[in-house]
């Protein structure tokens, strides 16, 4: 298994904001209890696959693979002193490359959550609110999908 503190930066910050929420970090992906939230880190074969983490939705018994993507568009502002011409072909690569990997994870049937921007070490309520609320919206897509 992946350390947590191995993973990049963002994909530390979500599974913060998935536990600020009440999920438990485990290792484990059965007998898990049915009324509890559980993320659990992907391997790298499965990260190499395009999987970041696992997610169990509470009250439901199957687990989800999600892909945590964020368009970086915040932090390009931030660490780059740039012309409005580059920001904007920074925009339309940035729209293309969430697009590629939106469709990329609907055929493999990966949840996709789109997140916030956000280069911290740690998360935040605001954060976490952005974070589960990309979380649901990704798995009710993809439940209507199967």
């Amino acid at each position: 298994m992946v350390n947590i503190h191995k993973l990049p930066c963002r994909e530390q910050v979500f599974i913060g904001s998935l536990k600020y929420h009440g999920f438990w970090v485990t290792k484990k992906r059965r007998n898990l209890k049915f009324k509890q939230g559980y993320v659990i880190p992907a391997t790298r074969h499965e990260d190499a696959g395009g999987i970041d983490v696992w997610v169990k939705m509470p009250k439901d018994d199957r687990l989800f693979p999600v892909q945590v993507t964020q368009r970086g568009v915040k932090m390009y502002r931030k660490y780059h002193e740039s012309s409005w011409g580059k920001l904007e072909e920074f925009i339309v690569r940035s729209e293309l490359r969430v697009e590629s990997k939106r469709r990329r994870c609907f055929v493999h049937g990966i949840a996709f959550a789109l997140v916030r921007d956000f280069d911290g070490k740690t998360t935040n309520p605001q954060i976490a609110w952005g974070d589960i609320k990309a979380l649901r919206y990704a798995i009710s897509h993809l439940n209507h999908r199967l």
